[in-house]
């Protein structure tokens, strides 16, 4: 008689009884052990590697952590003191350009006379990379044609030698008076809430007056610190400084392209996690973020109401997880005329369109006129626009008819790992998308080869 000792699949030791054995099983045998024994080890490996993942992705949940943006921290690093223009209000924002420029040259300062070797590099990387500035079939950030040549003035007005040909910075400056003659034709909403959004490209041009209508409760403008800056330098507001210096301070020198955002990017990521089939493994921190969005909701929290893709996600997830919400403070975008002569309208944010769409869809009633409303215009929308695969599958599966395991594999398959958004600078909102990506691939795969060995047991009794 032959014992082998094996491991069963719960570590526990097993004697398997082989009886007479001739030399051509043994090997068979010896096989089998080992590869129960990688099975085994396998598992553990993948058990470290999903709880490295889950580690993560749960940081991100209870912190969001926003990456620095280059052009709105020369912004905000160009505000002075207010009772001497020659001192910087936030000189860690110059040291954090100074200490972090790219090889290239890719930013640079003057406002102070500080870092000439960065000037330099600065100043040779817009030289060697104009010609991107003048092609127009590169997309290019919000307002590029006004900020852009703005910033040209600014550094011909500071003495700077620019390396390109004086007919081509002149061909930038055109643009920007093309835009702004634009305003004397379109005096819509829209429009003047973009003219303020990217008003410290246009300096002296703009009534400051005009654009502090915009200001929000928070001090901001937009929630963004580079017009929020340039609005300081031009007129000064308690509330203004106040919002930067907190920014500054949370960021550390380095501040983000939109402030606050943390509830954004929140719900994005609630609702990736249930898009790709992981949402199970972060219960807790979903239901937290979840009631703190009610919270917003129900106090009408400004960060929510007034960004209407924020507030189309809130609605949607916090109504299809059961939580009491009601579509009349989504009617200001009952009807797509309200919605045309807003900021979002008027940049033609498809995204934004998108999430109206969806959040339509989750009508508790057969006679929700708002929803009925919402989801008629924005579905024409996005029928004539269809500019990418997330248009296209809203479209054609809503999601009551779906199959929840499928839509999965169709969200991971078409995973856009980057998930970054443009504004006036390109930037990702969060930075979890591919631990998030990697954990539902991993899940998944899990899931399906479970299904198919329970398959093969069943063809055995078929």
């Amino acid at each position: 008689m032959h014992y082998v000792n094996l491991s069963t699949a719960s570590g526990s030791p097993g004697l398997l009884t082989l009886g007479r054995l001739d030399r051509e099983s043994r090997p068979g045998i010896i096989r089998a052990y080992v590869d129960k024994e990688l099975v085994t080890e396998n598992a553990s490996r993948q058990n470290e590697r999903w709880k490295e993942l889950k580690i993560r992705i749960r940081k991100q949940l209870q912190t969001v952590e926003l990456p620095p943006s280059s052009y709105d921290t020369a912004w905000v690093s160009m505000v002075p003191v207010r009772s001497s223009d020659q001192t910087p209000r936030f000189p860690q924002c110059i040291e954090w350009i100074l200490q972090n420029q790219q090889e290239d040259g890719s930013w640079a300062l003057k406002r102070w006379n500080v870092g000439r070797e960065n000037i330099r590099k600065g100043l040779q990387f817009i030289g060697r990379n104009f010609c991107i500035a003048m092609n127009e079939q590169i997309v290019a950030p919000i307002g590029f044609n006004i900020t852009f040549p703005g910033l040209l003035s600014l550094a011909v007005g500071m003495g700077l030698e620019i390396p390109i040909r004086q007919t081509d910075i002149e061909a930038i400056l055109h643009l920007q008076k093309l835009e702004w003659k634009r305003q004397d034709a379109d005096n819509t909403y829209g429009r003047k809430a973009y003219m303020a959004y990217v008003a410290e490209g246009l300096g002296d041009l703009v009534d400051w007056n005009e654009v502090m209508r915009f200001q929000r409760k928070n001090g901001s403008l937009f929630n963004s610190p580079s017009t929020t800056a340039s609005a300081l330098i031009h007129r000064y507001s308690d509330q203004t400084l106040q919002y930067l210096t907190l920014v500054v301070n949370k960021s550390g020198g380095a501040v983000p392209a939109v402030y606050p955002i943390n509830l954004h990017c929140q719900l994005s990521m609630v609702d990736t996690l249930e898009k790709i089939g992981i949402s199970q493994y972060f219960s807790s921190e979903i239901n937290s973020i979840l009631d703190m969005a009610y919270r917003c909701w129900l106090q009408k929290d400004e960060e929510l109401i007034m960004d209407t893709s924020t507030c189309a996600m809130a609605f949607r997830l916090l109504r299809m997880n059961g939580y009491d919400v009601s579509s009349d403070d989504l009617s200001h975008v009952a009807e797509a005329s309200t919605f045309h002569d807003s900021l979002q309208g008027y940049l033609d944010d498809t995204k934004t369109v998108l999430e109206l769409y969806k959040a339509s869809k989750v009508s508790l009633s057969e006679n929700d006129v708002i929803l009925d409303n919402i989801g008629y215009w924005s579905g024409n929308l996005l029928k004539d626009k269809m500019c990418s695969k997330a248009m296209d599958d809203a479209l054609k599966f809503p999601f009551y008819a779906t199959l929840e395991r499928l839509e999965h594999k169709r969200n991971i398959e078409h995973f856009d790992t980057r998930g970054s958004l443009i504004l006036k600078t390109e930037y990702s909102p969060y930075g979890a998308s591919r631990d998030m990506h990697a954990l539902a691939v991993e899940v998944f795969s899990f899931s399906q080869s479970i299904y198919q060995d329970e398959l093969r047991h069943l063809d055995r009794y078929s």
